[in-house]
């Protein structure tokens, strides 16, 4: 594994990348299909999209992804949660582009456009495992997590409360985004970060999971 290795950092711009954005409506790549809670059955709340870009990120054959969750303030959904349904990621291929089954007034945030700038993060020490790294490891640790970019492509996924890699298809999936909850406004929590994982079998008939942390 390298000991530095090349990200990508999510940042807000003007005008960034095309089809990368949070808040704001969806702009769809394809047919996007608006999810519900698997819980309390209200429509989810969109929160951020991010564009398959050759060389940056690979999303193939998805055209784009779409990350939403469930904000029901009348209801204990676990939407922190990759597996329990209050949350979804809608990735979609290139097509005639189509937004189906929103909700009437869908509560936006505010649209910010993304840029990917090139970065750089300690990769080897953010891997460490804590349970039996030295003192030295975890004071590099500590280094990299300062340093790392909070919103990012690539790279290893930059954990607030431990690592909590999900699983799909019998195998841990592949990390693919982590997004911080400031400056954009999201619910993570207090101070939390939100990740996004894809199967490493590409098998399954949901490739893409979500996840969040907060302090």
């Amino acid at each position: 594994m390298d000991a530095s290795s090349k990200v990508w950092a999510l940042v807000p711009a003007e005008s960034g990348v095309p089809l990368a954005q949070v808040g704001g409506a969806p702009e769809p790549a394809g047919a996007v299909r608006w999810p519900v809670c698997a819980t309390c059955g209200a429509p989810m709340r969109f929160l951020f999209q991010l564009p398959h870009v050759p060389g940056r990120l690979d999303l193939a054959p998805h055209a784009a992804l779409y990350v939403f969750q469930c904000e029901n303030p009348d209801t204990v959904c676990f939407r922190w949660d990759a597996h329990a349904g209050a949350n979804a990621v809608v990735a979609v291929v290139s097509g005639p582009p189509s937004v189906t089954g929103a909700p009437a007034s869908p509560a936006a945030l505010e649209r910010t456009r993304l840029d990917f700038t090139p970065a750089q993060e300690d990769t080897e020490a953010l891997s460490v495992d804590v349970n039996t790294a030295t003192d030295a490891q975890l004071e590099a640790l500590d280094r990299a997590q300062a340093e790392a970019p909070e919103s990012k492509v690539g790279g290893v996924p930059v954990w607030v409360n431990g690592e909590a890699e999900p699983t799909c298809c019998g195998a841990p999936m592949r990390f693919v985004a982590q997004l911080a909850s400031l400056p954009f406004g999201l619910a993570f929590g207090d101070g939390g970060r939100g990740y996004v994982f894809r199967c490493a079998t590409g098998a399954c008939g949901t490739p893409f999971r979500f996840l969040w942390q907060g302090a």
